[in-house]
Order: C-alpha cells, then sequence, then structure tokens
C-alpha cells in the first residue's frame, strides 16, 4: 500500500505538526511502526523512509532517531527544533598552525588536563577571552523540593558578567568535561540538565578525544545534535565549530531562540 495522494500526506504531517506545537512537552513520541501505519505503508522500504523524512522536514519536524536509523519498534521523538540561520562568518585571524598542533596532539590524562589543557584554550580559539569564562561554574539547581548546588565544568558568557542573577550576564554555551577514557556523550545527561538551569544557547561535551555539540532547546523540545567531530578533525572542522559557536553567534542564536520561544531563556 502507498499513500494515495500527495495532498493527504501533506496535510498529515501538518497535522502532526499541530499536535506538536499545541503538545505541552513541545514534541511527540511515537513507535516507528505506528509512524509507518500513519502513512498506510505495508513494507517500510528505504525510498518510503526518505518520503516520509522530507515530508517531515518541510514541515521543520525534526525526528531523532531519524527514520532511517530507527528500528520498527523503536520510539521516535518528533519536535521542532528552534535553530538559528546559517552562519558564514570566519575566524580573523584564524589560530597558528601551531596552535592546531598543539591542540591536536597535547596528552591528556585527567578530566582536569582536558578542561586545561584543551577544552579552555579551544574557545579561546573560538575568540572568547578569560573575562567570558567562568571555570567550575556554581550555581543552585532544584530536584524536587531540595535545592542544590553543583558546579559545570565551563561556562562561557557574553561578556564580562559571569553570573545568573537578574542583573548578571548571558551565558552562551556550556561545556561538561570528561576523561579521555570515558565515552564522548558520557556528559550529555548531566549538560542538558545543567542547562534546563543555566539556559545557554548550546552545550557541548568532550573528554578531549571527541567534541559533540548540541543546540539547547529549553524545556519544551528535544536538544539537537549540530557537530560531532574527533580531536585528529579540529583543523578541518574549526571553521564550522567557529560559525556555531563564537560569541557573536552564540548570542544571536539565543536572542533568536529566546524571541521565538516567546519569552526570556532563564527561569
Amino acid at each position: 500500500m502507498i499513500v494515495t495522494k500527495t495532498r493527504d500526506a501533506v496535510d498529515m504531517v501538518a497535522g502532526l505538526r499541530r499536535s506538536i506545537e499545541v503538545s505541552p512537552k513541545g514534541s511527540r513520541r511515537v513507535r516507528c511502526n505506528t509512524l509507518r501505519d500513519l502513512f498506510g505503508f505495508d513494507a517500510w522500504t528505504v525510498p518510503r523512509k526518505e518520503r516520509v523524512t522530507k515530508l517531515l522536514e518541510d514541515q521543520g519536524i525534526r525526528a531523532q532517531p531519524t527514520v532511517s536509523e530507527a528500528g520498527l519498534h523503536d520510539w521516535i521523538v518528533l519536535s521542532l527544533p528552534v535553530l538559528p540561520a546559517p552562519d558564514d562568518s570566519r575566524p580573523d585571524p584564524r589560530p597558528s598552525p601551531e596552535w592546531f598542533e598543539h591542540l591536536m596532539s597535547v596528552h591528556l590524562d585527567s578530566e582536569r588536563e582536558v578542561e586545561m589543557f584543551f577544552a579552555s584554550p579551544l574557545f579561546h580559539g573560538l575568540g572568547y577571552t578569560d573575562d567570558h569564562e567562568a571555570a567550575g561554574f556554581r550555581f543552585f539547581m532544584w530536584e524536587g523540593v531540595t535545592r542544590k548546588p553543583v558546579e559545570a565544568d565551563l561556562v562561557y558568557f557574553a561578556d564580562e558578567h559571569l553570573s545568573l542573577e537578574d542583573d548578571g550576564g548571558v551565558p552562551l554555551v556550556l561545556v561538561e568535561v570528561k576523561n579521555s577514557d570515558q565515552p564522548p556523550d558520557v556528559g550529555k545527561g548531566q549538560a542538558r540538565s545543567y542547562a534546563l538551569w543555566v539556559m545557554p544557547a548550546y552545550y557541548v561535551t568532550t573528554n578531549g578525544e571527541a567534541v559533540v555539540v548540541y543546540n539547547y532547546q529549553g524545556a519544551r523540545g528535544q536538544d539537537v545534535p549540530v557537530l560531532d567531530f574527533k580531536r585528529s578533525e579540529l583543523r578541518e572542522r574549526f571553521d564550522d565549530l567557529y560559525r556555531l559557536l563564537n560569541p557573536k553567534a552564540a548570542a544571536d542564536a539565543r536572542r533568536e531562540k529566546a524571541d521565538r520561544l516567546k519569552g526570556p531563556l532563564n527561569p
């Protein structure tokens, strides 16, 4: 069986989008086989998966995991991420060849070494200064009825105001650092929980051997992984990283996100 009319399929996806928009969570969770059945398919072929993916993308709907990656009985989360317009800025000046060589080869044993000798120099190369950087950033978060102090490894702010108070600064990027012997995404859950209170534009996890960048979507959406590369690829991927995370691009992304989400990002 196939979808009988293009218009029917388009209307169906438009209905999905509307159901996401009115959902308290800002997303819908469906089984892959339910999505298949919704479109009237018996067989779940590659062309049909690509067709459904294109229909979802046309409505701005992101599927995590993707329709192609998900198993037939896997859950798929459908959401409407707020993503910034492409940024075409380039680093000026670009870090020197010696800078790249050092960051790509420096020996990293501990979490603190990853923070001090890789993550912090990397963000300085992206245009942040010591005045933007809050290392061991302390703040309070709530777990149920308990208010507890926590510490983020690194938070980069728009200027020298390194605070979450009402008259404080604007957090742009939160970085969670792990040991090099841990998987690069092991810090995602922790970074996500911190982001709910810090409210950056992006958060980053790194073990010194890989860097993963997530576009933070707030409490109502699924965060979007936007860049994932190995340290050995830093030279080739630096411009992509810069276009996302340089101070101006990150500040613009945070401002646009706040506007589109109809309210301030800070709780």
